[in-house]
């Protein structure tokens, strides 16, 4: 019988939360400010205590996404093609 791993909910959060964390974000469009997170969607255990806990990370319930991009200061979302350091272009 195969051997299955284990699921680590915590060990899931701590690598999700240091890539977003280490993620470069892109300025704000309309106001200019470097306080920006990727916008994702969806609602479960994780992504809600990313939500909570991450600056980075700003999450809607309901798809389509109003942009890539949040800005926690004006609160706007926008898009701009910009490509991390990871090498993702979004």
């Amino acid at each position: 019988m195969a051997e299955y791993e284990t699921y680590d909910r915590e060990q899931v959060y701590k690598e999700q939360y240091r890539r977003f964390m280490n993620m470069e974000v892109p300025p704000c469009t309309r106001c200019g400010s470097g306080a920006t997170a990727s916008v994702q969607v969806g609602v479960i255990g994780i992504t809600i205590r990313l939500a909570a806990t991450c600056s980075k990370f700003k999450l809607i319930p309901n798809g389509p996404k109003p942009g890539e991009w949040f800005c926690q200061s004006c609160g706007k979302f926008f898009d701009v093609p910009y490509k991390s350091n990871e090498g993702a272009t979004t």
